[in-house]
């Protein structure tokens, strides 16, 4: 139960990190930078507290798992920027079944125990298309052949993102571990991605690159996505920590738009968003944790 409260952490910290660009609006990896080397200067003094990682095998995941965050956070702030937050996160939903697929295949074994027990095997997957149907409906924004084409790389970053994260928490030493490690390494070879392509695309000189990652309302919007950031992926790594399957995460995740569409209401932002869809969302995602929680044999 408890990997299903950290994974609505998970999808209630993402709304609030998603909405510090729709107020702000600023350039991708600005944002990015911010968030990498902002909460890895943070988290870096823990670190000798734990044993360092003797295992070659568990830095590469960290330092791969950098990379693609810093591919993922810059993608996914530009394309908010050019197509919007709604056609944007529409698309995204598609990451919880290509998650859900990409773990079954690299666990073999225990997908054909599940396999086995078609009655469950066939109502998770019917669980899972009607919350992507669901989620599909409820943003009604209208999506194009393009924007699929430009979240396409996306979506599978944050798929092997999900999976990347579970075998960090998996392999760490101890959960503390794995969350500083994360927290310091990953996040650092992101702001290092970041920094890079910031300052080639934009051709900037050294002193404009730094005037303008510390300009006043930069460095308000970093802070808000440094905090936000930090709870999220704290969250995230917990409740990949011990869910059988990443691809369940994932749609505690894309929870997101559902305190999105809250937070517009209270703040009397228009927001086209489907209730009623929500609620079959709701009634999807409640239908996967009784189903996963509950003992029918769900183990992957």
């Amino acid at each position: 139960m408890i990997w299903i409260i950290n994974g609505l952490l998970y999808g209630f910290f993402t709304a609030l990190y998603t909405l510090v660009n729709q107020k702000y609006k600023l350039n991708g990896y600005l944002l990015g930078i911010w968030r990498g080397f902002g909460i890895a200067v943070f988290f870096i003094p823990f670190m000798p507290l734990f044993p360092v990682p003797t295992s070659m095998y568990y830095w590469s995941l960290l330092i791969i798992q950098g990379i693609l965050i810093g591919f993922y956070d810059s993608h996914l702030f530009f394309a908010s920027a050019k197509y919007g937050a709604g056609p944007t996160s529409r698309v995204m939903v598609l990451t919880t079944l290509i998650t859900t697929v990409l773990w079954w295949m690299i666990t073999p074994h225990e997908f054909i125990r599940l396999f086995d027990d078609g009655t469950v095997f066939i109502t998770l997957v019917l669980v899972l298309f009607g919350f992507t149907l669901s989620y599909w409906q409820m943003l009604k924004s209208p999506v194009n052949k393009e924007i699929v084409t430009y979240m396409t790389p996306v979506i599978l970053a944050l798929a092997f993102m999900s999976i990347i994260t579970k075998d960090i928490a998996i392999h760490g030493s101890s959960t503390w571990a794995a969350i500083v490690y994360y927290l310091s390494v990953s996040t650092f070879v992101s702001g290092c991605y970041n920094s890079f392509f910031y300052a080639y695309r934009e051709k900037l000189k050294v002193r404009e690159f730094f005037q303008n990652i510390f300009s006043p309302v930069v460095v308000r919007a970093g802070l808000y996505i440094v905090s936000f950031s930090a709870a999220l992926i704290t969250a995230k790594t917990l409740a990949l920590r011990i869910a059988p399957n990443p691809g369940y995460v994932t749609a505690l995740l894309l929870t997101s738009p559902l305190f999105v569409m809250a937070s517009n209401k209270y703040n009397k932002v228009p927001d086209t968003a489907s209730v009623k869809a929500g609620i079959f969302m709701i009634f999807f995602l409640i239908a996967m944790m009784i189903l996963v929680n509950g003992k029918f044999g769900v183990i992957d």
